[in-house]
């Protein structure tokens, strides 16, 4: 009998430590999210010295996460760093000190950080050449040994495996993890009351990053093979595919939308831009084929993209098209800190009320 209480005894041990490994995860999301939103505010409003404290603190607070997630927010933070300090006008050194870091926590997007002239100005092409060299080494070396990235994948708790489910196809940003942007949609489903796919990026910059390609005709291919795999095993309905997406991944749902009405009933799009040309004939099928968008922007968004977002949302209302473009008080280019609310609001409004209707008659 001792034996058995002293078993029992471990295994509610164990459940309390997991318990508590899990709320210190949760915790430590709400608040990297918090200081990476401050670290944004901060930077929009030219208050460097506040960004880079707010970075620092999402280095601290990033601990407890999952290795992937916690090294993208540290290289990525460490490149705020840096690009705060040359605004700073400090000393080159702690540029080059803050970018080495980035480099070392697996921020390995050369072209991004060559595509800033101010780091350009500040580090000397010899040196971020040599720097990019050493790292393009290692990214090679380590390369083949990347483990494979499959889709993350939600149903709802009331998942039957019969095809009246909606299907919803979720898209990172541009630089992203996906990891990351796969935490946001937990407990989505049962909201939603859809299957929830969340691909990595057609482009692997690292083995924590991905981007998406700029070319649409790239990405149609994956995504397409994707919506397939789940509506020909009838694990969804093809009459009910949707693509959300943030900041490059949103693009990518707004154009394919557009695109291809034939699959896609619509899109929701967090911090998106359209910077492609769309035929008036492409927007009028879109229009034709009944697709809706639901975009929300934020109030400190980044001057091009907004007016991105702007002009293709004018566009579209001139071709019939519903488009609700919301602009969030508060919010910078990023995945809304209300993000249940806002995915709520736009599923409740981009969705006909005909198949909802129809759904749960099926439930």
């Amino acid at each position: 009998m001792k034996r058995y209480i002293v078993l029992f005894a471990l295994i509610v041990s164990c459940l309390l430590v997991q318990s508590r490994a899990s709320a210190q995860v949760n915790d430590a999301f709400e608040f990297v999210r918090a200081d990476w939103h401050l670290a944004a505010i901060s930077e929009y409003s030219g208050d460097w010295q506040a960004a880079i404290e707010y970075y620092q603190k999402v280095i601290q607070e990033s601990m407890p996460l999952p290795l992937d997630v916690r090294e993208w927010y540290r290289g990525t933070a460490y490149y705020g760093i840096a690009r705060c300090n040359c605004r700073l006008g400090k000393d080159p050194s702690t540029v080059r000190i803050a970018l080495s870091k980035a480099f070392s926590h697996h921020f390995w997007n050369f072209a991004l950080t060559e595509a800033d002239s101010e780091i350009m100005s500040d580090c000397g092409r010899p040196w971020l050449d040599s720097l990019s060299r050493v790292w393009s080494n290692i990214l090679n070396e380590e390369r083949p040994f990347w483990p494979k990235q499959t889709p993350f994948v939600f149903y709802p708790d009331t998942y039957d495996s019969t095809a009246h489910w909606p299907l919803i196809v979720a898209l990172h940003g541009g630089n992203g993890n996906y990891e990351s942007f796969a935490e946001d949609w937990h407990g989505m489903a049962n909201d939603l009351k859809a299957v929830i796919v969340i691909p990595p990026g057609a482009i692997r910059e690292s083995q924590i990053t991905n981007s998406w390609e700029s070319d649409m005709n790239a990405i149609e291919k994956p995504i397409l093979s994707l919506v397939s795999e789940f509506t020909s095993k009838h694990l969804a309905d093809p009459s009910q595919v949707y693509l959300a997406g943030f900041s490059q991944g949103a693009q990518a749902s707004m154009e394919l939308s557009v695109m291809r009405p034939d699959v896609f009933r619509g899109a929701i799009s967090m911090s998106g831009f359209v910077n492609r040309f769309i035929s008036d004939s492409i927007l009028q099928k879109a229009h034709d084929r009944g697709v809706r968008i639901y975009a929300v922007s934020g109030e400190y968004e980044d001057k091009s993209f907004r007016l991105q977002i702007d002009t293709f949302h004018t566009r579209c209302v001139q071709s019939g098209i519903p488009f609700d473009l919301e602009i969030n008080p508060g919010m910078t280019h990023e995945v809304p800190l209300d993000f249940r609310t806002q995915i709520l609001k736009a599923w409740n409004w981009i969705r006909p009320q005909a198949e909802a209707i129809r759904q749960q008659g099926q439930e």
